[in-house]
């Protein structure tokens, strides 16, 4: 049987199910879903953390100005 199929199929399951079986299968996934996040270095999360409170805190380069400093690599 193929992917696209057992998808098919396990949709067409979960019309059926009660509520509990609806809120373990949740719970099953919530538990189970992979964090990309996590998976960094502390110093790449600490990294991203801080680009994204300069991002908050409006403490952007524009992408023309840095792509006429860095254009003598190019």
């Amino acid at each position: 049987m193929d992917l696209a199929t057992r998808k098919y199929n396990l949709i067409r399951e979960l019309t059926t199910i009660d509520e509990s079986l609806l809120e373990k299968l949740e719970q099953f996934l919530k538990a189970n879903r992979k964090d990309w996040f996590t998976d960094l270095s502390e110093e790449e999360q600490h990294e991203i953390e801080v680009g994204l409170n300069q991002a908050k805190n409006n403490e952007l380069v524009n992408h023309d100005k840095v792509m006429n400093k860095f254009s003598k690599w190019h």
